[in-house]
């Protein structure tokens, strides 16, 4: 699989997209993810192990829930970019280990960049980036 189907989906169910694409390592386009309105786990591991992808969908979910990113592109070795909006990061387990391994394929001098809501934001997850992600606040 090289490019994902649609996922329309406004809003989630509990498991809904979990591991999904979880292996997939010919992956190079992500599909676009609209939904605004998560669920516990929705996208946890989604993308795990993509090594292909390159860049991830924007996510545009304000809040998240329980462990809806954990591990959502873990091991995405060639992951350069990502652009997560939310403002409300407090859900429990909700970014765990969610980009650990991401970006280690990346050619050097290349920048991980990782665009965020605000400040505010990026100052509760700064313990989530794995080392080699710089972070680009959109407020």
């Amino acid at each position: 699989l090289e490019t994902a189907p649609e996922l329309p989906a406004e809003t989630l169910a509990k498991l809904c997209y979990s591991q999904m694409f979880s292996g997939c390592s010919e992956l190079t386009t992500a599909p676009t993810l609209p939904a605004e309105t998560l669920a516990s786990f929705c996208y946890q591991g989604m993308f795990s192990g993509c090594t292909a992808l390159e860049t991830a969908p924007e996510l545009p979910a304000e809040t998240l829930a329980e462990c809806c990113y954990q591990e959502m592109f873990r091991d995405c070795s060639a992951l350069s970019s990502v652009t997560m909006l939310a403002t409300d990061v407090s859900a429990e387990m909700c970014l765990q280990d969610w980009l650990n391994g991401a970006g280690t394929n990346v050619q050097e001098g290349k920048i991980h960049t990782l665009t965020l809501n605000n400040q505010e934001v990026r100052n509760k997850i700064i313990y989530y980036l794995p080392e080699g992600w710089s972070v680009r606040c959109k407020y």
